[in-house]
């Protein structure tokens, strides 16, 4: 009876050890906490942001073909013009001077071959044919200081707008033999577009005629403007190390407080989806070329590893889910633990 007492003793005691060892242990498991986010559906959109400045897609580079010194400038930055109209002129230096003296070499030579045809038994053919050519020449010669008189004058090529000016009246303008330099610029008028530098990583995720949100900075958050890919150059360019190519963006419609050289902000639509499964990208794990996720039971305290296929990855950080996933299930986005 006492033995049986004593091993009833034992029996409770060793329960209690287990039982206190158990709880012991419990208590110094680490605890787990898991930061979870629902599967959602819902549109997806994939945009490029980038920015660019307003420019004129054709402008034209204004320039005196002879040096002098600018007699007339009778416009400025910012005022409208006609094609044809007069803008700018130089004065004529030598240039007239030169004109009467080369008329009165025409003339000599024109009276020396008509004195020679009104003798010609005392000239050969030959040389009545070498006083023409003379003619000739003396003429061209006046043909030529004629064109430099007109050029004094700048004319306008198109209907549009002056966007620089690069001299006043007084100025001398140069002409060397790589160039002339450029007196005014002219573009037409709502020929605007906006160039943009992309890089090498987004340009290929980019084509032409894609839609485009843009805003400018000059502008209020509620400006927004619809315009679409213009133009890809196929030249890159490089920046600080970096491969860029430039795009163009054509605006849908022009405003009349938009100007040449505002900074535009563009959001290029290039992918969209609708009424698709999404998760947070974070939640998303790689495992020997598989994807996968972990999902939170029920008991709210483990969690399973699903295999999952994604699609599109949209703006927001949120990645299109097309299977392994049910809609309203919790996903892992963040594990800590306590």
């Amino acid at each position: 009876m006492v033995k049986t007492k004593k091993r009833i003793i034992w029996l409770i005691i060793i329960i209690a050890v287990i039982i206190g060892g158990y709880f012991y242990y419990q208590s110094r498991k680490p605890k787990i906490e898991y930061t979870t986010a629902s599967v959602t559906r819902g549109n997806l959109t994939q945009t490029v942001s980038v920015t660019g400045t307003l420019n004129p897609d054709r402008q034209y580079e204004l320039a005196f073909k002879n040096t002098g010194t600018v007699t007339e400038m009778n416009v400025d930055v910012g005022d409208s013009v006609s094609k044809g109209q007069r803008l700018a002129k130089i004065d004529a230096g030598t240039l007239l001077s030169q004109f009467r003296q080369a008329e009165a070499e025409v003339k000599v030579q024109k009276k020396t071959l008509f004195n020679m045809e009104r003798r010609r038994s005392s000239y050969t053919e030959a040389q009545r044919d070498a006083q023409k050519a003379k003619v000739k020449e003396s003429q061209a010669g006046v043909d030529i200081i004629s064109d430099q008189l007109k050029d004094l004058v700048i004319y306008s090529p198109i209907d549009g707008v002056v966007l620089k000016r690069f001299a006043n009246v007084g100025d001398t303008t140069f002409v060397n033999a790589a160039r002339s330099t450029s007196i005014l610029t002219v573009a037409p008028k709502g020929d605007l577009v906006i160039e943009s530098n992309i890089p090498e990583s987004d340009i290929v995720k980019i084509k032409l005629a894609e839609k485009a949100a843009i805003s400018f900075d000059a502008l209020t958050r509620d400006d927004i403007f619809e315009g679409e890919i213009s133009e890809i150059d196929p030249a890159s360019t490089v920046i600080q190390d970096v491969v860029y190519y430039t795009i163009k963006l054509r605006l849908a419609n022009l405003d009349s407080r938009l100007k040449p050289g505002m900074s535009a902000n563009a959001d290029i639509h290039i992918a969209e989806k609708d009424d698709v499964l999404m998760i947070p990208l974070r939640a998303v794990e790689i495992e020997n070329g598989q994807k996968f996720v972990q999902t939170l039971n029920p008991d709210g305290l483990t969690v399973t590893k699903v295999k999952i296929e994604t699609g599109l990855e949209g703006d927001e950080g949120m990645v299109e889910v097309k299977s392994g996933l049910q809609e309203g299930q919790k996903v892992v986005t963040f594990t800590k633990t306590l």
